[in-house]
């Protein structure tokens, strides 16, 4: 078994509004190992967005992590006692984020180069112009894109494909030890889909980067993870290995997801 990465243990996440208290994360437990990928699944509305987002604490303001724990490299990153944000440290640097939308995520007033500069001089400011240069072509090339066009390009100017490619190499390029994505391939048509899965794939194999894939798309997570989770109401129902899960589903919810999946014919 791979050492552990991150581990999550009871995490309870509130929403408030001016008349209500919604649970929009009850108790939920996971773990992740260095270099594993695994897969959080579930319908929209399941609590799959609310629980990445206390991983990254990007909550809006009516909603909080009110109990539970999450490590995270033997780091205890919720401390309810002290002002100390550990999780604003380790974003972006140890922890980094695609998003859904990538044409949202990106600046359109900056070109692709400047944006993966930005995250360089941020995160490493210790690197001189020639190595954030290198660093940046390196990582494009990575992506499967055209360096040289890429960089000089704004987000309009290119492909939807091609953005969430983009948005990936910022997420990636200071080497995170995990990559949190949240339906990154949503947004994208099936061949872009296709493109963007693979260079996932290859990312983790080479950086050895720990990586969430969030999906409610069940053949996705199963062509790429090593291991499922499934999420339902904000409760983790089920996980296991994917051909386990896939194969042998115990809970009622991951046996609805499984049987609504189309088949030719």
């Amino acid at each position: 078994m791979t050492k552990s990465l991150l581990s999550i243990n009871n995490l309870s996440v509130e929403a408030r509004s001016r008349t209500e208290v919604v649970q929009a994360v009850n108790g939920a437990s996971l773990e992740i190992g260095e270099g594993e990928i695994v897969g959080l699944i579930g319908e929209s509305g399941s609590g799959k967005t609310t629980l990445i987002r206390s991983i990254l604490d990007l909550h809006e303001r009516n909603v909080q992590v009110v109990s539970g724990s999450m490590i995270f490299k033997d780091i205890e990153c919720y401390n309810f006692e002290k002002e100390v944000n550990t999780l604003s440290i380790m974003r972006g640097k140890n922890i980094g984020m695609v998003f859904q939308s990538p044409r949202a995520s990106l600046n359109p007033l900056m070109t692709i180069g400047s944006q993966l500069r930005e995250v360089l001089k941020k995160h490493c400011p210790e690197l001189g112009r020639e190595e954030v240069r290198s660093r940046v072509i390196r990582v494009l090339e990575e992506m499967g894109l055209d360096s040289e066009r890429v960089r000089r390009s704004y987000p309009h100017q290119l492909s939807g494909g091609m953005c969430q490619r983009a948005s990936i190499a910022i997420a990636i390029v200071i080497q995170p030890e995990l990559i949190v994505t949240d339906e990154c391939t949503s947004a994208l048509d099936v061949t872009s889909q296709a493109e963007v899965v693979n260079v996932l794939k290859k990312l983790t194999i080479l950086h050895q980067t720990a990586m969430l894939f969030v999906t409610h798309d069940i053949l996705l997570a199963s062509e790429l993870c090593h291991r499922l989770i499934v999420m339902q109401n904000g409760v983790i129902v089920e996980g296991g290995e994917t051909s386990e899960v896939l194969a042998n589903p115990t809970h009622p919810y991951t046996r609805g997801l499984i049987s609504a999946v189309p088949r030719w014919g």
